[in-house]
């Protein structure tokens, strides 16, 4: 089963209605819809409106697509009435909206977001009503304070990692990337036979050679999922290196090639001078233990990067889960500890970012409400729509545009991440207790659970692990890279002091790759004996990201197992 099929069965198939009536209907929806943006429609067409997306799930999944979906726009220059440039980002989301609601193609942007009001009144009684800002008094970007819909849509700038020199037959994932002498940010690049050259931001001549799958992530970095690439850095002082899972490839000032043979075999050949061939150290990018609390401390410090989490008002210690310290959350404003670093000037950049892949770990103990609206946070940055969260969400079909795979409305562990070429999603693991999963019951008993969510650009697949087993995933194209970092502060349950966590969290930790599920497992083994999840290892401050496994020089060729790390035969 390829990839493409695997998220396709689990979207909505808007093409099978249920019978000849739903089909006449949802023929109507779109010119209803228009009327009633445009304000013409009568009182009895507001109420076949009304029915329509009240009895037919179908229709009233078209309408959320169309139109939550795109809501986001409402702060950008395109709902403001701007001119868009030929490629921008906002062309490709106007053609899913085109595909969603065909006869409303013509409808602007800015009025989607009062469809999305109907939406809400009609499907969402209980929710509060949300208000069609002002066109005029929209800012072209809208101010760093969260918004009443719990996310901030901001579209802030990001990194420049390559400029792509000729495409011919080849494309990226971005579609504001693709002409030739373009700047590119953190994508997902694919070569045709004719191969493809870029300049990475750092000066490295990169070079794609025949039908190969690059992932640029940073100026000085990417990651082969397919193929081959070859890697030149004049400048001494800079490098540039290629990573295939487990393994780094870092140039040392020449010339070498990276080949993905198989699944798990890639070689390294040195055309000038020597590289390094690295595996990775799989040890968090920061680790918050908590145990460094005194009693009248308001801050602890991450024993990885040494980056400092300040305190609110009225966030407290308490007794570890493991070890000596926790934190302790009473749902209240001041309830959240704030990370004071970690940070970059756009997205992309920043300790707290990752590309190719990401987990976030914690063990906690939750007395979330699971009410209609109620968020609480786990760990949360809100880098605009470059977002990480991990938090416990149920807001009924307000934000389904954001499921991916789409689930029925209700409580659910959600983790979002902004994956390129594909925007902002979740996965929103309902808590219903079917096929394995937790029941809201089941995570709020009073007792400590293990809570893990994992991104793997190598593989494609999200998940989300309970107490060390797998409870529910999803599977993206393989080499489907994430964007994330950026200038926003990173909260600890909380976001940017709102959506406080209600219980206790203990034991975070962050990745910039994807624990396996042998890990996971691992980890949660250790703590139900009461260690860290790192046993005996020490966690330190600078501790090496990557160790040396050989270094290799002009005129050689090695093969090397890509998941290990280790020489190949």
């Amino acid at each position: 089963m390829n990839d493409q099929h695997v998220h396709d069965q689990n979207m909505p198939n808007h093409d099978m209605p249920k019978d000849d009536q739903h089909r006449d209907d949802r023929e109507r929806l779109p010119s209803l819809t228009a009327d009633y943006l445009n304000g013409t429609l009568d009182p009895a067409e507001t109420a076949e409106l009304e029915s329509l997306l009240t009895q037919d799930p179908i229709a009233r999944q078209m309408f959320l697509d169309a139109s939550l979906l795109h809501a986001q726009l409402a702060a950008t220059p395109v709902a403001l009435g701007y001119e868009r440039l030929k490629g921008d980002r906002h062309l490709v989301q106007k053609s899913v909206l085109e595909r969603s609601l065909p006869g409303a193609a013509a409808l602007a942007a800015g009025l989607l977001l009062a469809a999305a009001c109907l939406a809400l009144i009609v499907t969402e009684p209980a929710a509060p009503r949300l208000a069609v800002p002002d066109r005029l008094a929209v800012p072209a970007v809208a101010p760093a304070e969260p918004n009443d819909l719990h996310y901030d849509n901001r579209q802030l700038p990001i990194t420049t990692v390559a400029v792509l020199h000729d495409d011919d037959d080849s494309r990226t994932d971005a579609a504001d990337t693709t002409a030739a002498g373009r700047d590119i940010t953190p994508s997902t690049l694919e070569s045709a036979a004719g191969g493809m050259r870029l300049t990475s931001s750092d000066g490295a001549d990169v070079r794609l050679e025949g039908l190969s799958r690059f992932g640029f992530a940073s100026g000085d970095s990417g990651a082969l999922f397919s193929g081959s690439v070859r890697a030149r850095v004049e400048d001494p002082t800079k490098t540039f290196s290629v990573v295939t899972s487990n393994l780094r490839v870092v140039d040392l000032g020449t010339e070498f090639r990276v080949s993905q043979l198989d699944a798990d075999r890639v070689a390294v050949t040195v055309f000038d001078g020597d590289v390094e061939v690295q595996s990775r150290v799989r040890l968090p990018v920061c680790y918050w233990p908590f145990d460094d609390l005194e009693k009248d401390q308001r801050v602890t410090t991450d024993a990885v990067q040494s980056l400092p989490a300040a305190f609110g008002d009225v966030l407290q210690r308490c007794d570890g889960i493991v070890g000596p310290g926790a934190l302790r959350f009473d749902n209240s404003k001041g309830s959240f500890a704030r990370v004071q670093g970690g940070t970059g000037e756009k997205v992309g950049l920043g300790t707290l970012s990752a590309a190719e892949g990401i987990a976030v770990e914690a063990l906690i103990i939750s007395h979330w409400t699971a009410a209609s609206m109620d968020y609480d946070e786990i760990y949360r940055k809100e880098d605009g729509d470059c977002r990480v969260l991990l938090s416990f969400q149920n807001d009924g079909m307000i934000h389904a545009g954001h499921s991916e795979p789409a689930v029925a409305p209700g409580p659910c562990l959600s983790f979002g991440l902004h994956l390129a070429g594909r925007d902002y999603k979740e996965l929103d693991m309902p808590l219903d207790g079917r096929e394995g999963r937790p029941t809201v019951a089941d995570l709020t008993d009073g007792r400590p659970h293990h809570v893990v969510a994992t991104y793997d650009s190598f593989t494609g697949r999200k998940a989300i692990f309970i107490d060390g087993t797998l409870r529910f995933e999803h599977v993206y194209p393989e080499g489907t890279l994430i964007v994330s970092g950026g200038p926003e502060s990173a909260f600890i349950g909380s976001m940017s002091g709102r959506e406080n966590f209600h219980g206790v969290i203990d034991e975070l930790a962050l990745y910039d790759f994807a624990l396996t599920a042998d890990e996971i497992a691992e980890h949660h083994e250790r703590t139900r004996r009461g260690e860290t999840y790192f046993g005996p290892r020490p966690t330190r401050p600078n501790t090496p990201r990557w160790q040396a496994i050989t270094r290799i020089t002009e005129g050689q060729t090695r093969i090397f197992n890509s998941r290990t790390g280790l020489a190949a035969e």
